[in-house]
């Protein structure tokens, strides 16, 4: 037993990882994710800080500490994501953000789907996070940038404090809050290539070696 237990933290360092980090699995549950009940305000926490129940990802990238979700990885070949196994419509997401130093590239994907569970790939709307990036939406696997939110608006980011999101999605329109300042307000005109429903995921973006942190993670469903 102690030889085994000797090997598990020889692969736990070997990894970066600390023995006691909390990592995603690898794959969805066979059904989709059960929701915590709302609390009295109506929020629904996606993430109670201790562990990736409902979440899925790629366990090199994706692990807990101190209470916060956080990416990194030395390298990476592709955009990665962890993804929320729960379809949303209709709702208000919010979430705190650190891009560490305001080095790499995330996003919160949206009304997204699934392309590859294995690879941990995901195509659909993203609110952008990243140095002249902030505040953009980008549809990923498809039309690329819808709005380019002005570099301004990244004057206003942390780099080394929480940073706080807000995402309104109510039928074709939807809007980002950064720190409390509206960085687009999109309608979809393309009733073909909208989503009305999907996924939630946290981007990790190729090449890494970088770290982005989430946490407080919550959404309001309408009543």
């Amino acid at each position: 037993m102690r030889k085994l237990a000797g090997c598990a933290l020889v692969l736990a360092l070997a990894s970066g990882m600390a023995p006691q980090d909390v990592v995603p699995s690898g794959t969805p549950d066979k059904d989709k994710a059960v929701l915590p009940k709302a609390d009295a305000g109506g929020w629904i926490s996606l993430f109670n800080g201790k562990d990736f129940a409902g979440w899925y990802g790629d366990p090199k990238i994706w692990r807990i500490k101190d209470g916060y979700i956080s990416g990194m990885t030395e390298k990476q070949g592709y955009n990665s994501f962890l993804i929320f196994n729960h379809p949303f419509s209709d709702f208000v997401l919010e979430t705190k953000f650190i891009l560490v130093d305001k080095k790499g590239n995330s996003g919160v994907q949206i009304r997204s789907r699934v392309h590859d569970a294995a690879k941990w790939i995901v195509g659909g709307y993203q609110p952008d996070i990243g140095e002249g990036w902030f505040g953009s939406l980008y549809e990923e696997r498809g039309r690329g940038v819808l709005i380019k939110a002005p570099k301004e608006v990244g004057q206003t980011v942390k780099g080394d404090d929480w940073n706080q999101i807000a995402i309104t999605a109510q039928g074709p329109k939807i809007k980002m809050e950064l720190n409390g300042a509206t960085t687009f307000d999109y309608e979809e005109k393309d009733e073909k290539k909208g989503a009305k429903e999907g996924i939630i995921a946290l981007q990790y973006h190729a090449p890494g070696n970088f770290e982005i942190r989430f946490k407080d993670i919550r959404i309001k469903l309408p009543k």
